[in-house]
């Protein structure tokens, strides 16, 4: 998933405020920067999924498949950036609060934040992974953000030097 409001040369920043207030989310519109107020297409548990954007219906996932305990893999430029787990429900607040790092109105909070700069230290050698949205549910377990995500979770947080030996190319699975 991505954490920035269509505002690619902001990417980072949005990012890490929002994962340092401990929260990912989403929300609707076309234009740059924090969805409108008219744009605002009210909560997602609540709306028709007819009633979205056509392009973004696909956004409903985030409300009603993920679930607390399940991981997040966070992109920034089509690179792994972050993996988080999701630590509550489904919230939807009309008011958004940019200041807080909440710039969008469909948000979970999470916690367990990992960087993937801190699991692979030299940039130079990280995998793009193309995203071909804001986000898409797993469920493909050959796929390489699947992969990374599994490969991840198998070292401790704090253990740099197994993760070093664990981080050979995503390339074809085993």
């Amino acid at each position: 998933m991505q954490l920035h409001p269509g505002v690619p040369s902001e990417a980072v920043r949005h990012t890490v405020l929002s994962l340092a207030a401990g929260v990912i989310g989403l929300d609707f519109g076309s234009a740059p920067g924090p969805t409108r107020a008219a744009d605002d297409v009210g909560d997602l548990l609540r709306v028709a999924p007819t009633a979205l954007p056509r392009k973004q219906r696909h956004y409903r996932a985030f409300a009603t498949e993920m679930s607390e305990g399940d991981h997040v893999l966070v992109f920034v430029h089509h690179f792994p950036f972050a993996l988080c787990k999701v630590a509550g429900g489904y919230n939807y607040d009309p008011e958004i609060s940019p200041e807080s790092g909440r710039w969008f109105r469909h948000f979970r909070h999470v916690d367990d934040v990992r960087f993937y700069a801190d699991r692979d230290m030299d940039p130079r050698k990280w995998n793009r992974i193309t995203m071909n949205g804001t986000i898409a549910p797993l469920r493909t377990p050959s796929s390489k953000s699947y992969r990374l995500i599994q490969r991840w979770l198998a070292v401790p947080p704090n253990n740099v030097s197994g993760l070093l030996r664990s981080s050979e190319s995503l390339g074809t699975p085993p």
